[in-house]
């Protein structure tokens, strides 16, 4: 079924998205060399690396020690609340991977997007993510996160980030506070 969402949607790659705060998230958008697209939610208290990141606004990004699974899968509405991670799992088509690949984070009130390395294959799921740290990125409104091969964005996906309070069973699910 993503799949084939994947090849409908990839026609409007090149249109803008036209949600914003308080509306509902557009649906995720992929290339054909997308094979898998997964989005969602989880609880991110665990501790994780951390790798060197200069594009982004600590300079670093957070790297799990393990495998993350979304505890609410295909989920784009996500209350702000320290401690949970939304993001995404991208798996190439067989036999592509990208030549030069960076995930953009679009935060609200943002024009220029924190960035990082990351490159897409078919050897397995690469995972791109938001975790909240601190009380400053519990910004409510459309954050959007997009994978890039060079100058083209091969996906992008956007959550809609409102206050921990309106989505109380995912906010105390880990025991975030907010």
């Amino acid at each position: 079924m993503r799949h084939m969402l994947a090849l409908i949607l990839s026609a409007a790659l090149a249109l803008p998205a036209a949600a914003g705060p308080g509306s509902e998230p557009a649906p995720p958008v992929v290339v054909a060399e997308v094979a898998r697209l997964e989005w969602g939610v989880f609880c991110a208290l665990q501790a994780m690396d951390r790798a060197p990141a200069p594009g982004t606004a600590s300079g670093w990004i957070h790297v799990p020690k393990g495998e993350v699974s979304f505890h609410w899968p295909d989920r784009q509405v996500v209350p702000a609340a320290l401690g949970l991670a939304f993001g995404v799992k991208v798996t190439g088509a067989k036999g592509w991977e990208t030549a030069v690949g960076e995930v953009r984070v679009y935060r609200p009130g943002r024009t220029t997007p924190e960035s990082w390395a990351s490159d897409i294959s078919s050897l397995g799921a690469t995972l791109a993510f938001f975790r909240f740290d601190t009380e400053s990125e519990l910004v409510p409104g459309t954050w959007v996160i997009e994978g890039w091969d060079r100058d083209r964005r091969l996906y992008r996906v956007e959550f809609e980030v409102v206050p921990g309070a309106a989505v109380p069973e995912i906010t105390n699910a880990c025991g975030a506070t907010s």
